[in-house]
């Protein structure tokens, strides 16, 4: 059966199923019939209380590929890439995520963010100082989100690790404000500052959260900088950035662990909450109990929940279909000896591109379109 003939036979079959179930009754609800007239449930007050955006998308940033990987795969081109662990923590708040690639003109980025509802700013070990990399689209996404800001759009930013000192670098015009310190596979907990709770990060946070927070060492980190509060006061970083907690490295050294924007809803975390509820490599002094995988949620649900309150969209589901991880699979990269357990592996000759022929993505389209129509009859009516 040609590919024509394979999509006329799944339209047929999908308009069967959607005339067999035209009859179904509304449904039952806690004992009494709900029709739902002119929305989608997420859209209902019934459960949408707070208006929220119920199925945000977070553009996660690639970055440069580290030379282990490369050697690992001595034939491939792959120019970019993204550690599940991220894709995972996004969506296992609730979220959905597009790759931001690196090396794009400025349009790239501010048509992609005027598309997604919030950016993460993922760790990893590339410098600010390579060109068309990392640093140079973190700059654009920075610079573009203070303005969607500024104009009255809520757009959150989050940054790991990297991503957070990648912040902080480009809150300084560039200048380095990092110092050196030694916290590789150290565990810790939180040193709150006295007003940590007067920060949008932490004010929600339960009282059992905040105390595991404070007495176990479920925090990953894994870095080799680090921000002090006497570089910010010198700085006058702390003008623009809160501190919510600090750490001490293996040698004792102090530094910050947590930090929000004071004007933008921009968050930095020194350490890595992804980590804890998605990354299994031994003896690398991950915490993986079930105290620090509800610290680690909490993260992904404060963040994601951020995203909630964004309303921007793409301008049609062909190509924010298109757009979404789900067109990529990840490599299982933890069996070469990578850090990661997961990594998408992109080729610059490949991004963006749509998977499969014309007729096969011609008969996804209407597959979506009959279920759709299917869906707004079931629930609309």
């Amino acid at each position: 059966m040609d590919n024509c003939s394979r999509s006329l036979t799944m339209a047929t079959c999908c308009l069967g199923l959607f005339l067999a179930c035209v009859t179904l009754q509304p449904t039952l609800a806690s004992g009494r019939l709900i029709k739902y007239t002119n929305r989608d449930i997420n859209d209902s007050p019934l459960v949408n209380l707070d208006n929220e955006n119920p199925t945000p998308i977070v553009g996660i940033l690639s970055q440069e590929v580290s030379q282990f990987v490369l050697r690992k795969y001595p034939n491939s081109t792959f120019s970019s890439y993204i550690a599940a662990s991220y894709v995972k923590f996004v969506e296992g708040a609730g979220g959905r995520v597009v790759p931001i690639w690196i090396g794009k003109p400025r349009e790239y980025y501010e048509d992609i963010l005027s598309k997604i509802n919030g950016v993460l700013l993922p760790g990893g070990a590339t410098y600010f100082n390579q060109s068309n990399g990392y640093a140079d689209a973190g700059r654009h996404i920075y610079e573009i989100a203070m303005k969607i800001n500024d104009g009255g759009t809520y757009f959150p930013v989050w940054g790991t690790c990297l991503g957070f000192e990648l912040l902080v670098y480009l809150s300084a015009n560039g200048t380095e404000p990092r110092t050196y310190c030694s916290s590789s596979a150290q565990p810790l907990p939180l040193e709150f500052k006295e007003d940590f709770k007067d920060s949008r990060m932490f004010r929600n946070a339960s009282s059992d959260v905040i105390e595991i927070l404070k007495s176990y060492p479920v925090t990953a980190n894994f870095h080799m900088y680090c921000f002090t509060e006497e570089t910010f006061a010198t700085m006058k970083l702390d003008s623009m950035w809160k501190v919510m907690s600090l750490n001490h490295d293996w040698d004792g050294s102090e530094f910050i662990s947590t930090i929000e924007h004071k004007k933008y809803p921009f968050y930095g975390v020194q350490f890595h909450p992804e980590k804890n509820l998605y990354e299994f490599v031994p003896n690398r002094n991950i915490t993986h109990t079930t105290l620090a995988i509800r610290t680690s949620q909490y993260f992904a649900d404060f963040f994601v929940g951020e995203t909630r309150r964004n309303r921007q969209y793409f301008p049609n589901e062909t190509e924010e279909m298109e757009a979404l991880i789900y067109n990529y699979s990840p490599k299982y990269t933890g069996a070469i000896g990578s850090s990661f357990m997961q990594q998408y592996l992109f080729d610059e000759k490949t991004i963006g591109d749509g998977k499969g022929d014309g007729a096969e993505r011609a008969s996804a389209s209407l597959l979506l379109s009959l279920i759709s129509v299917f869906v707004i009859y079931r629930f609309w009516l």
